[in-house]
């Protein structure tokens, strides 16, 4: 016999355990897509340094994947690790970028929007051609560690700065 409330919690908790399970498949189709495209292991691809740039502020970016089809068109997937506090100066992307937060929180705001808060497990989009005001790692202690997906014309970068 159930008393009311094992039937709510069940209800409260579905919508949840569906994002989570939607954001579980991004990732696993992002880290499937890295595997169909290469015969280089992944963890050999983080690993490598031919593939990482890191910025003045430390940030590190790995392209896990690069992809150039007969267009000019290039996809990517991208591993950025953020030091604690670290963020970037106003810019905006010429595409659309698809996020998920490996470890850390992020913070996003976009102009006329709120800031948004991000963590481990969430997923969330950067708009092409919006300018992006702030994007930093909230976390003043660990860093913030996420994949991100785009295409952009051969050569063209994915981060713009004025």
């Amino acid at each position: 016999m159930s008393n009311g409330y094992t039937s709510k919690a069940v209800e409260v908790m579905t919508p949840n355990i569906e994002c989570d399970i939607k954001r579980r498949l991004l990732l696993a189709g992002m880290v499937g897509a890295v595997g169909a495209f290469t015969a280089t292991p992944l963890f050999a691809q983080i690993t490598s340094q031919g593939n990482t740039t890191v910025s003045s502020d430390g940030i590190v970016r790995t392209i896990l994947q690069s992809h150039e089809d007969n267009e000019g068109n290039e996809f990517r997937l991208v591993m950025a690790t953020y030091p604690p506090g670290v963020g970037l100066p106003v810019h905006h992307h010429p595409s659309v970028g698809f996020n998920y937060i490996l470890e850390g929180i992020a913070e996003s705001q976009y102009v006329d929007e709120p800031i948004l808060t991000f963590r481990a497990g969430d997923s969330y989009q950067d708009k092409a051609n919006a300018q992006h005001l702030i994007f930093r790692n909230a976390d003043r202690i660990n860093p913030l560690k996420y994949l991100i997906t785009y295409t952009t014309q051969k050569g063209q970068p994915f981060l713009m700065v004025p």
